[in-house]
């Protein structure tokens, strides 16, 4: 009995996948969020999602100044 609690528990504590999809629509506010929500149930992917959230900010930026200059 005692295994399946501590099974059932575990499970609980796992964030979902689909907060992944957090920092990529919020970017690096939306990675730091997800980062701080999580960090202390699951820390690897905690981790994880700042760094997603960072790296898109980084990516999405040139890609705005890009099209913001074609049109000015």
């Amino acid at each position: 009995m005692a295994e399946k609690k501590d099974e059932k528990e575990e499970e609980a504590s796992q964030a979902s996948l689909w907060w992944m999809f957090v920092p990529l629509f919020l970017g690096a506010v939306g990675g730091w969020y997800a980062w701080h929500k999580h960090k202390e149930k699951q820390k690897e992917m905690a981790r994880i999602m700042l760094i997603l959230g960072l790296v898109f900010t980084l990516i999405i930026i040139p890609f705005y100044i890009w099209l913001v200059m074609q049109y000015f």
